[in-house]
């Protein structure tokens, strides 16, 4: 094991709630009642994917750039508001274990540039990853490989020798695409995420070490 890419939202911290309720929000203004099996469908999505599919299919006249810049602010704001959200519990502990290791790691979030600054800001994370990689900087988001091929790339790493940790089904398909090994983190309730095609599926950071991470390999 060379390197362990982590996803953001509901695999870092749990705020896929706060994107869900901005989006919301968002379409509410729009006139769009935002259903579950459509937030659901795009989970681990880029935020231009997603809109361009509400952008076609309730007629909207706003620009997938406009849109994806509403999304953005109103789930900042929606970060600033919420007191309680912190990084989901255990994974500070194998985010330093991994370090101490001497393990690089990186953030690859179908997240634009601001969400990832913004979350890693507030946690005091951004000196944990060597790169960090948003959903902005591929052509092709989650569930193609790009954004994790590009985190190893930005690594100097073998992407097959690399480890996924991530929470949604188009995170996990992205992930094999690429050759990785992936963990599946299905510790959040609220998840509904098919992840079947994980190598591993965990629900607690308190089932993950580094020595399991490595078996992963040491058994293919």
């Amino acid at each position: 094991m060379d390197a362990v890419l982590f996803d953001m939202d509901g695999t870092l911290l749990d705020s896929e709630p706060l994107i869900d309720i901005s989006l919301i929000k968002i379409c509410r203004e729009l006139g769009i009642e935002l259903t579950e099996i459509i937030i659901e469908q795009f989970r681990g999505c880029d935020s231009p994917t997603f809109w361009k599919y509400l952008i076609s299919e309730f007629n909207l006249t706003l620009s997938i750039e406009e849109c994806v810049l509403k999304e953005t602010y109103g789930f900042v704001e929606e970060v600033k508001n919420n007191a309680n959200l912190a990084p989901i519990e255990g994974v500070k502990e194998l985010i330093d274990e991994l370090l101490g290791f001497g393990i690089p790691l990186a953030l690859a979030s179908s997240s634009s540039r601001i969400k990832i600054k913004t979350i890693l800001d507030i946690f005091g994370m951004q000196s944990k990853f060597r790169a960090k990689i948003s959903g902005q900087d591929v052509e092709r988001g989650k569930p193609e490989p790009d954004i994790f091929l590009l985190a190893a790339k930005s690594l100097n790493v073998n992407p097959s020798r690399c480890v996924v940790i991530e929470d949604s089904e188009n995170g996990v398909k992205a992930a094999k695409k690429a050759g990785m090994k992936c963990v599946g983190f299905a510790g959040l309730e609220h998840n509904k995420q098919n992840l079947t095609s994980a190598d591993l599926i965990v629900k607690s950071y308190s089932d993950l070490n580094i020595q399991r991470l490595q078996q992963l390999f040491d058994y293919s």
